[in-house]
């Protein structure tokens, strides 16, 4: 008699109700939402990430990719990513708007 196979450890749920919470070209703005999101324990899923394989390639290709969470995570994934956007975005538009540091 053979037992039933073990269960994956992160078994993907099919009905799951995904919404996009970030879209980004760039590497390190990816990066830190990645480890924003894992930090929080939110669970998160990102569409076109073998497209970064293709920008290690050439780097003048510059692919987007999407960061998707549960719909029910997403008010508390936004509130994150959007501190982290806040803070990146903050001393370029100091520098744009001709404001001394």
């Amino acid at each position: 008699m053979q037992n039933p196979p073990p269960e994956p450890a992160h078994p993907f749920d099919s009905n799951l109700d995904l919404v996009v919470v970030l879209e980004t070209n760039n590497r390190i703005e990816l990066a830190l939402a990645k480890g924003l999101l894992e930090d929080a324990g939110i669970p998160f899923f990102v569409l076109g990430q073998i497209a970064t394989l293709v920008q290690d390639v050439d780097a003048f290709l510059h692919k987007w990719v999407r960061i998707q969470v549960p719909r029910d995570r997403e008010a508390e994934a936004r509130e994150l990513l959007e501190g982290m956007l806040v803070a990146d975005a903050s001393p370029q538009d100091a520098v744009e708007s001709g404001e001394n540091a």
